[in-house]
């Protein structure tokens, strides 16, 4: 005859407080696994008291089952039913326990249906170490029931995201209470709805043959007191070990926090920006200015002008609203000192109250020196320029007398015939015209260096531009067997604007210099557009050689004033070492940029790149020489 149970209430209450236990465990252990990363024995201890609590929640529900047959438990199928869910909670709470493994939802559900698995296997082992003096009989649609309501643990662990550890920790959240409350019900209605379906049918007495010992009624039910007694002090333990090191590691902060407040050289200072009150304040900050907490709260006072104290109150409203800040402000000790000092404001925020932190570094001696420093800077460009003045002004002087003896030198050479007066009035000539180039140079890299030289803008044919520098290196060219060659590209206006006296200086320096250091090949001047933007068009020149090149590391000298490759007095190629500096200032001046590069093939490759107004958009009428300056000056004095 079929034997259905019945149940002991309080039994069956006490069953489902151990699986609210057990949930608990569960889910405050997942948490703190999730927040710290956790050792392998931390994990296993946590498994043994999620396994043991089910377990236990399973026999007392089965101690809770009342029937009129006698019941024994089979021992190994007892261990076997302890083990499952130690095993299974233990994968759960290591996949938990790994970064990695727990940014997968897949694995996560994984672990969850593991879990579930190990219910239904427990089930199912405890009913099968019972030893009755009726045959056990389950349903499957007990099973099958259990089995659907118990997949309702992998779709919670499938569900984690970061964001439930978001805040901070909280032992009894509203979140936490609401899973537990979820899994208590899964673990329970799993474990009652598959034990619904058990009946027993009496088949006489029963009589057991095995040599291992069974368990009665009440030696289970003290183990089972023993292992709840386990639990909960495995529990306790835990949290008494978290507990201790949360109150450590938060008085060693405080303990750091401490010494960094009280030692720091800075001045630091703590207020209350709703009640507008000083909190504390660092010894240095009293050691410096001299006042107490109580009058640091009064800004006018300790603040040297209203500005100041308008910006610092600024910064502490906005830090009280969650920005920092950083500003410079001055600060009147009690002795009447004048202290400037860069200082930091920044919020403190946590669940009861908002501090702001000011904390000011006094740099009045670095203020003192940058000062200092700024009226040396001064005063060195101010010496330099009337530097550069003074060789302007001198190399004008020097150049009318220079001037006036080429003249009469060029006098002399016609009226003597003597071979022997007639070769030193040549190298008489050709001394005084070096010596007029070199002061030529001089000028202009004065008038540069004492921003006095003025671009002229008029109207000017760039191809005609371009045939003259060539035209002026033929003849030396041709003793040395080079070949000139001029590229310019079709897409480029016949007429620009610009100051073609400056380009054309630039470019007979840069065509000169590839003469002078080319002995065989070619020297080719290339011109194409680079860009447009409005009315200026961007060209970029370019003067190849297959010349002796330039080492690497001499590139770098090469824009210098003064400065030569080969600086050696007794050097094959001479020159002041100013050409190439006056071709880099009259670009820059022109709003562009020069450069070199090392040629493939040998020699050099010198680039510039200037802009040049196009002669279509404005009307030609209104530039001339005059206009040209003046238009620069203009310029100058706006900028």
């Amino acid at each position: 005859m079929s034997d259905h149970p019945f149940y002991m209430d309080l039994l069956v209450l006490f069953s489902i407080v151990i699986a609210c236990l057990s949930s608990f465990i569960a889910v405050d252990l997942a948490e703190r696994m999730v927040r710290y990363k956790r050792s392998v024995f931390f994990v296993l201890f946590s498994s043994c008291a999620l396994g043991t609590g089910m377990w236990s929640m399973h026999y007392i529900s089965m101690i809770a089952m009342k029937h009129e047959s006698a019941a024994s438990y089979y021992i190994p199928m007892l261990l076997l039913s302890l083990f499952v869910p130690i095993a299974a909670s233990y994968v759960l709470l290591l996949l938990f326990n790994n970064p990695r493994t727990r940014s997968s939802k897949a694995t996560l559900g994984f672990g969850g249906l593991l879990f579930s698995c190990g219910l239904l296997i427990m089930h199912c082992s405890g009913m099968m170490s019972v030893r009755y003096t009726a045959a056990f009989e389950q349903s499957a649609g007990s099973i099958l029931g259990a089995l659907v309501l118990s997949l309702a643990v992998p779709a919670i662990t499938a569900s984690y995201h970061p964001n439930w550890t978001a805040k901070r920790y909280n032992m009894f959240s509203a979140k936490k209470l609401l899973l537990i409350l979820v899994l208590t019900a899964v673990l329970s209605g799993t474990n009652y709805i598959a034990m619904a379906g058990a009946s027993y049918v009496d088949t006489g007495p029963y009589i057991y043959m095995g040599r291992t010992p069974l368990l009665n009624d009440s030696m289970l039910g003290m183990i089972l007191a023993c292992t709840f007694l386990l639990v909960v002090a495995v529990v306790l333990g835990l949290m008494y070990k978290d507990r201790k090191q949360v109150l450590f590691t938060a008085q060693f902060n405080e303990q750091r926090y401490t010494a960094l407040f009280e030692f720091s050289p800075d001045m630091v200072v703590c207020i209350d920006p709703v009640r507008k009150k000083v909190i504390s304040a660092n010894p240095s900050l009293r050691q410096t200015t001299g006042y107490g907490q109580e009058e640091l709260s009064d800004y006018k006072s300790i603040l040297f002008s209203t500005g100041d104290e308008q910006a610092l109150k600024a910064a502490v409203k906005r830090a009280a609203q969650g920005q920092s800040g950083k500003l410079e402000i001055i600060v009147k000790t009690k002795s009447g000192a004048r202290l400037i000092c860069s200082t930091t404001v920044f919020p403190l925020v946590n669940d009861k109250e908002n501090y702001v932190y000011i904390i000011a570094e006094d740099i009045t001696a670095l203020a003192e020196q940058q000062q200092e420093l700024l009226i040396a800077k001064n005063a060195a460009e101010s010496a330099a320029r009337m530097k550069s003045e003074f060789l302007a002004t001198m190399s004008h002087e020097i150049r009318t007398p220079l001037n006036g003896i080429i003249g009469i030198n060029q006098l002399l050479a016609e009226e003597i015939t003597a071979p022997d007066h007639q070769e030193l009035l040549k190298l008489q000539n050709t001394s005084s015209l070096a010596l007029l180039s070199v002061m030529n140079d001089v000028l202009d890299i004065s008038r540069l260096e004492a921003e006095n030289m003025l671009l002229v803008k008029a109207p000017f044919k760039l191809p005609a531009l371009l045939r003259e520098c060539i035209n002026l290196f033929a003849v030396a060219a041709g003793h040395k067997g080079l070949a000139l060659n001029l590229e310019i590209a079709p897409s480029i206006p016949e007429q620009l604007i610009g100051d073609s006296a400056r380009i054309r200086q630039i470019l007979v320096n840069l065509i000169g210099n590839a003469v002078k250091f080319t002995h065989e090949g070619s020297i080719t001047v290339t011109i194409e557009p680079c860009s447009k933007e409005g009315t200026s068009l961007g060209l970029l020149f370019r003067v190849s050689d297959t010349g002796i090149g330039i080492a690497p590391d001499k590139l770098e000298l090469l824009f210098q004033p003064f400065s030569q490759v080969d600086a050696s007095h007794n050097r094959k190629y001479q020159g002041t070492g100013l050409g190439l500096a006056i071709c880099k200032k009259l670009v820059e001046l022109m709003d562009g940029s020069i450069w070199t590069e090392k040629a493939r093939e040998g020699g050099t490759d010198f680039f510039f790149k200037i802009p040049l107004q196009l002669m279509d958009t404005i009307p030609r009428q209104e530039y001339s020489n005059e206009q040209g300056v003046r238009e620069k000056r203009e310029k100058s004095e706006v900028g």
